[in-house]
């Protein structure tokens, strides 16, 4: 058996190993989509565009809430998280019963490097209401991410890449971070932005003369089982 396991590691070992850094590059935009629940007394306006709101403010002073996505330049290289845009979020105020449960932002990573062109990939933004009252934190609305990211994989000759996005970064303007980068909090009225990071990893796919290995172990390990069952 001591050989057999030599052989399963080498290979797990071999399809775990991350390739050495390597340059990623490109550009980005977004488009919100999918707002749930919708219809209804949901009110939403700008699904399929950079910039969406929701609630119905007609009777507010401070308008509708509204997300706005911005993308942008990368260059950074695999295993570091790099900025793929920024989200300005503008908390209105809305009635009750007007705001979606999330909104998906469908995410466009036009790659240089490695040059694979667009990636697109959506993720869900929880979009969570809070009642008013006298503290300005208390009834800060937020944006939230989920705790786990699903993630983009795509292969390039022996190298699996994976695109995830990491959280929230830098928050400019009248907001806050209240536990974590997974959540995005602006005070009732206020207007902030927030930016957005992913990270490309990536995995080796084993050689086939590993598998070749691999098998030719488990050959001469049947050989020897087959010699000791004989003298027993």
């Amino acid at each position: 058996m001591k050989l057999h396991s030599i052989l399963t590691m080498l290979v797990l070992a071999t399809m775990a190993a991350s390739a050495k850094p390597a340059p990623v590059a490109g550009s980005s935009s977004g488009q919100w989509v999918s707002p749930n629940p919708s219809g209804g007394s949901i009110v939403t306006t700008g699904v399929g565009t950079p910039d969406f709101t929701w609630g119905d403010a007609s009777a507010f002073e401070l308008g509708n809430n509204s997300l706005s996505f911005s993308g942008a330049s990368f260059a950074s290289v695999t295993e570091t998280p790099f900025m793929v845009g920024s989200i300005q979020y503008h908390n209105g105020t809305t009635a009750l019963g007007s705001t979606p449960d999330f909104v998906s932002l469908a995410l466009d990573l036009n790659f240089g490097a490695p040059s694979i062109g667009h990636v697109i990939s959506t993720y869900v933004f929880g979009l969570n209401s809070t009642p008013n009252s006298d503290d300005p934190d208390a009834s800060a609305d937020f944006v939230s991410l989920p705790s786990g990211f699903s993630t983009t994989s795509f292969a390039i000759g022996s190298v699996i890449y994976n695109v995830k996005l990491t959280g929230f970064q830098n928050i400019h303007g009248d907001g806050f971070l209240a536990s974590s980068a997974s959540e995005f909090h602006v005070r009732e009225g206020g207007i902030a932005t927030a930016d957005v990071y992913a990270v490309v990893t990536t995995q080796m796919i084993p050689e086939p003369q590993t598998y070749a290995l691999m098998l030719a172990g488990l050959g001469a390990m049947g050989m020897v089982v087959r010699r000791r069952t004989r003298r027993g």
